[in-house]
């Protein structure tokens, strides 16, 4: 087991503990990687394992993941901004974005693999809506590193990655759900029963601070943190992440100030925004029907999550309240005319919930939220997969078991073991 220097500290009640760990005995707080170095030092390296010293695992991989930050010319004319910066997390190799998957979750599935495999956890389950599913099924085959990842069927058909796939990554469907939420706890049960480590979510620290690598990379090309912070979320675990870099930068001597978040999600399916416009907690089992109709309604799927980190101590909430934050609901025809203008004025397609984060970015300075000379970063969290297959062959994650989720009794996942997990 390979030494790490950092340890994890609770971001609630302040207990310490060594990793890997996802919980704190004493309370639901989300733990927090507290890392050895305290100086803003990247190594000569064009992707995040430049961060090193910030990011959980010792050792880095060959792998060229990582965002390309870039001042934006044509979008920063459209929207009348002076000093807006663009990080690109997706694929386009004519800035320099090479993440494999097209996401920034890809920031999240090597980093974790990595962690946990230091730490002698050699197999992970996790739920994903589509992206994460994408970002770990390539890590895993990257790295020959078992993996079960069960999905909602509607998943299913975006689920494709610029390799074959290979015996490490186990896809489990749930037939006829549209529910990220349902696959979570489904996915908690597998992982239970079959004595495969959850991977954590949000409360893992790996892929906390993989995803902060884009802020770090934007503090690295331009020496400075930015007034304004845009992205789409559907868990904010990315928002959670820039929040708890730009920490760390501030602590470093870069800055004088923590930049506003500005999230934003896709209408009529807008959990975070309506709890922080309301100054009330999420209910994810409250009407469930009434969400998952609105679910049905958005063009980025991969934001529906029901079940954010929004009350939880060290969560959204307070990311949110220590940045003076700000929320906004985005409906599809001002995210699609975001994605046109984006693609106008800075030739590169973008995917749906970019496109959202584009949207909210144009009614921050419409509103006067965003003034024509602070310094922006916009977040483009993915792009389309026209570009990656332009120059990949793109091949298919073929579900091992498709299932009922009240099919799933643990006899039932005992049965179904040898065929699913037979690496345990």
């Amino acid at each position: 087991m390979t030494s790490v220097p950092f340890d994890l500290i609770c971001t609630g009640c302040g207990a310490t503990y060594d990793p890997p760990r996802l919980h704190c005995d004493r309370c639901d707080a989300l733990l927090r990687s507290r890392h050895a170095s305290v100086t803003f030092d990247p190594h000569d390296r064009p992707d995040l394992f430049a961060f090193q010293d910030w990011i959980p695992p010792s050792k880095a991989c060959q792998i060229p993941i990582g965002s390309s930050v870039y001042r934006s010319v044509g979008l920063a004319d459209a929207l009348g901004l002076s000093n807006l910066a663009i990080a690109f997390s997706g694929y386009a190799p004519s800035i320099g974005a090479a993440n494999p998957t097209g996401s920034f979750k890809d920031f999240e599935a090597i980093p974790t693999m990595l962690y946990y495999r230091e730490h002698g956890i050699d197999a992970l389950i996790l739920a994903s809506a589509g992206n994460t599913a994408r970002a770990f099924a390539y890590a895993a085959i990257q790295l020959d590193y078992p993996v079960i990842i069960v999905v909602p069927e509607r998943a299913v058909p975006q689920l494709s990655i610029p390799c074959p796939p290979t015996d490490a990554v186990c896809l489990i469907a749930l037939e006829a759900c549209d529910d990220y939420a349902t696959a979570i706890r489904e996915a908690a049960r597998i992982g239970t029963v079959l004595g495969v480590a959850n991977e954590g979510g949000a409360r893992n620290v790996a892929r906390r601070d993989g995803m902060s690598t884009a802020i770090l990379e934007y503090a690295r090309t331009l020496n400075a943190l930015p007034d304004h912070y845009v992205q789409a979320i559907g868990s904010g675990t990315g928002a959670i992440a820039t929040w708890e870099a730009t920490q760390r930068l501030l602590d470093a001597g870069l800055g004088d100030h923590l930049p506003t978040l500005h999230l934003s999600q896709n209408a009529p399916f807008t959990p975070i925004h309506d709890a922080w416009s309301k100054g009330t907690p999420i209910r994810p089992d409250d009407h469930v029907e009434e969400q998952l109709e609105r679910i049905e309604r958005i063009d980025a799927h991969v934001l529906a999550n029901r079940t954010p980190p929004y009350d939880v101590p060290g969560g959204v909430r307070d990311a949110l309240t220590a940045t003076n934050g700000r929320t906004y609901a985005i409906s599809n025809a001002e995210a699609r005319e975001a994605a046109d203008l984006f693609l106008r004025s800075e030739g590169l397609p973008i995917g749906p919930a970019a496109s959202v984060a584009a949207a909210s970015l144009r009614h921050a300075v419409r509103t006067g939220a965003i003034a024509s000379s602070d310094a922006v970063m916009l977040h483009i969290t993915g792009n389309s997969d026209l570009l990656l297959k332009q120059d990949f062959q793109m091949h298919p994650i073929v579900p091992r078991w498709i299932v009922r989720p009240e099919a799933l009794t643990d006899n039932r996942i005992l049965e179904e073991k040898i065929r699913l997990a037979h690496w345990l």
